[in-house]
């Protein structure tokens, strides 16, 4: 199931949580789930934005994939929405592009039976969850629900609950898969620690579910910053 962010309703949504977000704890800096290495093609963007001109940019995009990724995705509805209501001067990238060899892995997951039957019965269960809680009326309820302890921890437990056991006579390439997933949070934490101001107080760190709940271990323990949890602003 899919969400369209566009409607009049999903963009009320975004107002509300976007002005709550501001009023409650107006963020200094916000990290997205972008380019670490195009950050000028980012400040680009956002400044088309905060001068009332993004379509100037999208409007140029022929590749419908690309085009609806820089017009729905959460960078520019969600980021750049909160950022100028914020006042910020740019949003900063954090995404490593470490190659994930999930092609491997899926071979490998089809080449036995049982591990076939269990990752797709997860994958149902995973995918239900999703469509119910994308069915949700109100939005600020959809991003209560996706950022839960159950929610995040259920992708974090795939990778190490089953992933990180397979190709166990193949050079432990499971382990391998599950090491790179963690080694581009890591680098993706440090692309957020190395880009923090001396003056910042609270930031905000937008990126997918699986991610989240590591970054939510990271933060938990480094000692510099409190979690601070959605539902309480929500």
């Amino acid at each position: 199931m899919e969400r369209n962010i566009l409607t009049k309703e999903n963009q009320l949504g975004l107002e509300q949580i976007t002005d709550l977000i501001v009023k409650k704890y107006k963020p200094d800096q916000i990290f997205v789930e972008s380019n670490y290495n195009k950050k000028k093609q980012l400040d680009e963007q956002y400044q088309l934005y905060l001068n009332g001109k993004y379509s100037s940019y999208t409007d140029t995009i022929k590749n419908p994939r690309y085009k609806r990724f820089y017009t729905e995705g959460e960078t520019y509805q969600l980021a750049f929405r909160l950022g100028k209501k914020s006042g910020n001067k740019e949003i900063y990238p954090i995404d490593s592009l470490i190659e994930m060899r999930f092609d491997l892995l899926q071979k490998m997951i089809k080449s036995n039976p049982k591990n076939k039957q269990f990752f797709e019965e997860r994958l149902a269960i995973s995918g239900k969850n999703a469509n119910e809680i994308l069915a949700k009326k109100d939005l600020r309820d959809v991003f209560k629900a996706l950022n839960t302890d159950a929610e995040l921890n259920q992708n974090k437990g795939m990778y190490i609950s089953f992933i990180n056991g397979l190709g166990f006579n193949e050079g432990y390439f499971g382990a391998n898969l599950v090491a790179d997933w963690y080694k581009r949070n890591l680098i993706m934490y440090a692309n957020m620690q190395n880009q923090l101001a001396p003056t910042t107080k609270n930031i905000v760190i937008l990126v997918g579910t699986g991610h989240a709940a590591i970054m939510k271990d990271f933060i938990k323990n480094d000692e510099r910053f409190n979690i601070i949890e959605l539902k309480t602003i929500l």
